[in-house]
């Protein structure tokens, strides 16, 4: 009888998230207002869209992937304004925040992506939406309230959702 169970849309959640931004500083204080929510939610860090697509590769074909994915828009490791455009549009040498979207949903189209990014205001944040992020926060949002935001993401997604075909 039990062979005859089939499994459908199930999605166990972890508390781990993947940062994906290029700026150190971001990563640490993150993590400490992630962390002083719930000790138990993990954080691991990718400092390019390449390094989070390959890390995210690797936990997902582990069984282990994040729960949730937070990333940055602009992942080009320059501050301003002066090439953005190009970099959002996928014409320099690294991968932007909306390309490393596309390609995680490539991975696994069902994984949850939030971006977070100071480009809230421009039309650039759009692109992160286009690429299949769920919901795009602005980075003056203070990080107690990302982390609470987080928390509860995390915390509502208890166990499983989905549903389950006998």
């Amino acid at each position: 009888m039990w062979s005859k169970m089939l499994l459908k849309r199930v999605k166990f959640v972890n508390k781990k998230v993947l940062i994906v931004d290029d700026e150190p500083d971001m990563h640490h204080l993150l993590k400490k207002f992630i962390r002083k929510m719930d000790e138990e939610i993990e954080v691991v860090s990718a400092y390019t869209g390449e390094e989070g697509i390959e890390k995210y590769r690797k936990m997902h074909k582990m069984g282990d992937a994040p729960s949730l994915i937070i990333m940055d828009l602009n992942l080009s490791g320059r501050k301003g304004i002066e090439k953005l455009d190009e970099h959002i549009e996928g014409k320099d040498e690294k991968m932007s925040g909306a390309q490393a979207t596309a390609e995680i949903l490539k991975i696994n189209p069902r994984a949850t992506i939030w971006g977070y990014t100071a480009w809230f205001s421009s039309y650039w944040k759009d692109a992160l939406k286009k690429a299949g992020a769920e919901r795009v926060i602005e980075r003056s949002v203070p990080f107690h309230e990302v982390a609470k935001m987080i928390k509860d993401f995390l915390e509502k997604d208890k166990n499983f959702t989905g549903h389950q075909t006998f």
